[in-house]
């Protein structure tokens, strides 16, 4: 699957660069000791503002932040590298380091001394994450996803955002003293961009001057620096002109605004369906030859691939996670299919560069042109797995559900792990985490002070007369547990608006400047919150098994059946019971038991949502996926009725329990038809198939059965337990087998035990 116009050789200099430069691991820091000295002295001057203003507010300290930038940033430019925006900061799991981070630290003692958020919130927060209920990154709100306003600048560039900030200031009425000084503070951040953007020029017309006293430096070396100092002085304070200034501008975008206002960017863009204007035109005008594109593009991806070293071992949390995922193919907004030269451009460079990072995002649909879903196919047959694929023909309609424009909905960028969202008009709190299964294991194991220090209460099922009555009594647990949780959501929401505004960023979303408030503040027209949940094939199975031992064929009343799951299906009655559970249907089967449960439990959560209004005073949405969690907390969960023992994993997503699928793809994708996804915001199936008969052409025809689907990701995984198992002996012979594990891909051999063991033991459909 080579492609020979890309030779690794060819980038190894760029690699080692980068890996002196980066932190070998996603939680470190740049290794450049400028970098520590520009940290450190804007810290120190944002503290002692902060001395010296007792009475400020985190406005008065992003304000005082974006000054200290503007003296203290230090650009880093490589020689081995033509692009310019690296502020020595990933963002991501690192963004505590963030420099704009320290207004953060400042502030978050405004929630005790203001009364934002009582102690007693905190606590139980803390204490239904510890015992696997929710999960939410950051206090309240989802601090930890955003989505570059990419759109915005490459139309206005940030010069066209700071006059219109400037206008609606001019405008800002005299009541509405916030309004002002955000809108303020806003153009400081602008103008704080637009003084970094000119210090890589700065610094690119310095090197060139000390070379030219020395005569110093390799041509090559030369024209790039010549380039960063011409293109630096106007892009993206305007917008782009040429392929170059469009690739960097995608870059840019994810690095400075984030280092600016302190936040994690998740996303790079859509290269292809955006910059294939500027680069036909370059190409027909001779500023640009095919063979400079594609060393442009292997470069550009180069700089994902080595934000960490993806050959260390991956075992905990969030070890080898870089949150960098390019956007490939799908429509445009004019809804043409984007498959051209740059799409296979794309491709071919991360196939050959043996890349990792950035993770690849592919849009489709059930009409994407058949060479294209080969290409994705093939690439998964060459042990590439490192694709999301994302079902225009759900994500799309549901965005114009949602009151967005059909040309901006169909333009939709993907981010993170696996979400889908519109730049430049939404604002997403994306990673909100609800067991239902949680749920459902406290009701049977009793344990009534976990209950009260997680301020919880749940009613038992093993009185209960009927299967409906035991749906009854779960959902009901259930929906108190995810309102009581939202209701602290909505109510401590808006308090990151005094703890961590974005000034800068905002400003360049639809709806802030209108409304003269931060992204935090509801300034966006459209911020919903995604709550996500997990576990629910767990959750159907357990549920089909109740239905078929104790209400169906009798086999033992519901109380017993349950002491059998308390007891970890101990003894022989127990383990007779497991195997009458592990008989009931199970979601992925394609029966109208388990389709019928799965519809049941999202619908219902549904309903119970409806016309619910977050912090934000958009609304809660509703998704299925799961981050490590599905390894992580499944080793602390107990017995469940589905058969699970102690410490069994859990399902991902809409993928069926692993433990428990028998069935080939035809039953496991056609199960998905049944779950009412256009009432979920995104979904996610992390799927794995038999190498054996697979070709590219057979996984296109996968491809487009899934999308008729209408389910929203596919994550693919194609690899033999045989190569799986050679690959865990002999790790040196497939050091570039690449595997999905969740939202995220790694290669197979940098898989600590436990993980590499879950890969072999998936399910494989045919």
């Amino acid at each position: 699957m080579n492609n020979p116009s890309f030779h690794p050789e060819t980038y190894s200099a760029l690699r080692a660069q980068l890996r002196a430069f980066h932190p070998d691991e996603c939680h470190g820091k740049c290794k450049d000791p400028a970098f520590d000295a520009s940290d450190a002295a804007i810290r120190e001057e944002v503290r002692a503002y902060a001395a010296a203003h007792p009475d400020f507010d985190a406005l008065d300290l992003r304000r005082a932040s974006y000054r200290a930038m503007r003296r203290h940033f230090k650009p880093f430019l490589f020689s081995e590298s033509p692009f310019y925006f690296e502020s020595g900061v990933n963002g991501g799991w690192v963004m505590g380091i963030m420099p704009a981070r320290e207004v953060n630290v400042l502030c978050n003692r405004f929630y005790r001394e203001k009364g934002l958020v009582p102690d007693e919130a905190f606590r139980r927060a803390s204490e239904r994450h510890r015992q696997r209920y929710s999960l939410c990154c950051g206090p309240f709100v989802d601090d930890m996803h955003h989505l570059p306003a990419f759109r915005t600048i490459f139309s206005k560039g940030f010069k066209g955002v700071r006059g219109e900030t400037a206008a609606a200031l001019a405008a800002c009425p005299a009541d509405d003293p916030l309004g002002r000084k955000w809108l303020e503070t806003a153009l400081e951040g602008l103008d704080t961009i637009h003084a970094l953007q000119l210090k890589f020029a700065e610094e690119a017309e310095r090197r060139l001057e000390e070379a030219g006293r020395a005569d110093a430096l390799p041509s090559r070396e030369r024209a790039w620096l010549a380039r960063i100092a011409e293109s630096a002085r106007r892009c993206p304070w305007e917008p782009p002109r040429t392929f170059f200034e469009g690739l960097n501008l995608l870059w840019f975008m994810r690095e400075i605004p984030s280092y600016v206002d302190g936040l994690a960017s998740f996303a790079l863009g859509r290269p292809d369906a955006w910059l294939i204007d500027l680069y036909r035109r370059d190409l027909a005008s001779g500023v640009l030859t095919e063979d400079e594109a594609r060393d442009l593009v292997a470069r550009w991806l180069i700089h994902a691939d080595e934000h960490l070293d993806t050959h260390l071992t991956i075992d905990a949390y969030s070890d080898q996670e870089a949150e960098i995922p390019v956007t490939l193919g799908g429509c445009d907004a004019e809804d043409r299919p984007v498959w051209n030269e740059l799409t296979r451009m794309f491709l071919d460079a991360h196939i050959a560069l043996d890349c990792v990072f950035p993770k690849l995002h592919v849009r489709f649909c059930a009409d994407s042109p058949q060479e294209y879903l080969e290409r994705i196919g093939g690439m998964v047959l060459a042990g590439h797995c490192v694709f999301a694929m994302f079902n225009d023909d759900i994500a799309v309609p549901n965005f114009v559900g949602h009151g967005i424009p059909p040309e901006k909905a169909r333009d939709y960028v993907c981010c993170g792990c696996w979400d889908g969202n519109v730049d430049s008009v939404t604002d997403v709190d994306a990673a909100n985490y609800m067991s239902p299964l949680r749920v459902l294991e406290a009701t049977i194991h009793r344990d009534p002070e976990a209950d009260r220090r997680a301020g919880l209460r749940h009613d038992p099922i093993d009185g209960a007369k009927s299967f409906d009555e035991v749906k009854r009594i779960f959902m009901a647990n259930f929906m108190r547990f995810f309102r009581d949780t939202a209701s602290d959501y909505i109510r401590y929401g808006r308090s990151a608006a005094s703890i961590f505004p974005h000034p800068a960023y905002s400003a360049c979303l639809e709806g802030c400047l209108e409304r003269r408030r931060d992204t935090t503040d509801g300034g966006t027209r459209f911020h919903p919150r995604v709550m996500t949940l997990a576990f629910g094939a767990n959750v159907v199975d357990s549920l089909c098994a109740i239905d078929k031992v104790c209400f169906r064929d009798k086999t033992a009343t519901l109380s017993e059946f349950l002491d059998a799951v308390r007891s970890n299906w101990a003894g022989k009655r127990g383990e007779a019971l497991r195997m009458a559970a592990l008989a009931a249907p199970y979601w992925g089967d394609g029966t109208p038991e388990s389709s019928g449960l799965m519809r049941w439990l999202f619908e219902t959560v549904a309903d119970n949502l409806d016309g619910l209004k977050n912090d934000q005073e958009s609304p809660f949405v509703l998704a299925a996926w799961i981050y490590r969690e599905f390894l992580l907390w499944g080793e602390k969960t107990k017995a469940t009725p589905d058969g699970r023992r102690d410490g069994d994993r859990l399902a991902q997503g809409f993928a069926p329990s692993e433990y428990r699928c028998k069935e080939g793809a035809t039953a496991v994708i056609g199960s998905l038809a049944a779950v009412p996804h256009e009432r979920l915001y995104a979904s996610n199936a992390n799927l794995s198939f038999e190498k054996d008969g697979m070709t590219p052409a057979l996984f296109a025809a996968v491809f487009r059965v899934f999308a008729k689907t209408r389910a929203h990701l596919l994550q693919p995984n194609c690899q033999s337990v045989e190569e799986l198992l050679d690959a865990k002996a002999h790790p040196e012979r497939h050091q570039d087998l690449m595997v999905k594990v969740c939202g995220f891909s790694a290669r197979f051999y940098t898989l600590s035990p436990r993980w590499q063991d879950e890969v072999i033991a998936r399910h494989r459909l045919r």
